[in-house]
C-alpha cells in the first residue's frame, strides 16, 4: 500500500519537474504523442525524417512511435537493443527489456521516449518492440 501511495507522488513529483511540450508540437506529427501516450499514428522508415523536431525542451519527454523491418537486434543479458531503418535515412533504435522473439527482417512497432541523438540516429529510451500484426497502418 504505502509503496502505491509513494510511486503515486513520487511520479506526480517528476511529472511536474518536466517542461510541458505545447499541443501545437504534435500537429503536423502524428507519430509523436505525450509521455505514456499512444501515437495517432506511427512512423515509417519513409515517412519519419519530415516528423523529426529540431528540438524538444530538455527537461520534457516526448514519445514517439515507428514500424518497421528490425534491422538489429542484440542483447547485453539484461538489455535488448532493437533497431529499425537504415542507411541512407534516420535509424532509431529502440532500448528494452524484452526482445519478444524478434528476428532481423520482422515487422515491429517500437514506441519509447524520444532522443535525438544526431542528424542521423535517434534512441527511444524507454522503449517497447511489439511485432506488427497489423494494427497500425503507419499511413495517415
Amino acid at each position: 500500500m504505502l509503496a502505491g501511495v509513494c510511486l503515486t507522488f513520487c511520479g506526480l513529483a517528476l511529472a511536474q519537474d518536466q517542461s510541458a511540450v505545447p499541443e501545437d508540437f504534435f500537429a503536423d506529427r502524428p507519430a509523436f504523442s505525450p509521455p505514456e501516450q499512444a501515437a495517432r499514428v506511427p512512423a515509417t522508415c519513409e515517412t519519419v525524417r519530415t516528423q523529426l523536431p529540431s528540438t524538444v525542451p530538455a527537461d520534457a519527454r516526448v514519445d514517439m512511435a515507428i514500424k518497421g523491418p528490425v534491422s538489429l537486434i542484440q542483447t547485453d543479458g539484461t538489455l535488448w537493443y532493437v533497431a529499425v531503418c537504415s542507411d541512407p535515412g534516420v535509424r532509431i533504435l529502440c532500448v528494452t527489456y524484452s526482445g519478444n522473439e524478434l528476428k532481423l527482417g520482422d515487422q515491429v512497432i517500437l514506441r519509447g521516449g524520444y532522443n535525438r541523438q544526431d542528424d542521423r540516429h535517434v534512441l527511444l529510451d524507454p522503449c517497447l518492440a511489439s511485432p506488427d500484426r497489423g494494427e497500425a497502418s503507419g499511413e495517415d
